[in-house]
């Protein structure tokens, strides 16, 4: 059963900013996304926080949301 998103991590101001804590950190069930859309396929948190320095270089709108 899909219950929904949760933002973990918002781009505010070119940085990745944490908003919330994640449920399950080490689950394959976060997912980058940009301007709402999926952005990435399904990672653990870890692997999201690896890519940051690309994604704030890329530009903005980006987020990290685990995934339910």
């Amino acid at each position: 059963m899909l219950i929904g998103d949760k933002t973990i991590y918002v781009q505010y101001q070119g940085a990745m900013v944490m908003v919330a804590e994640p449920a399950k950190p080490f689950n394959v069930n976060f997912v980058i996304t940009w301007k709402g859309l999926d952005w990435s396929g399904f990672r653990t948190l870890e692997e999201c926080v690896r890519q940051f320095p690309s994604l704030e270089k890329e530009g903005d709108n980006f987020a990290v949301v685990e995934r339910f």
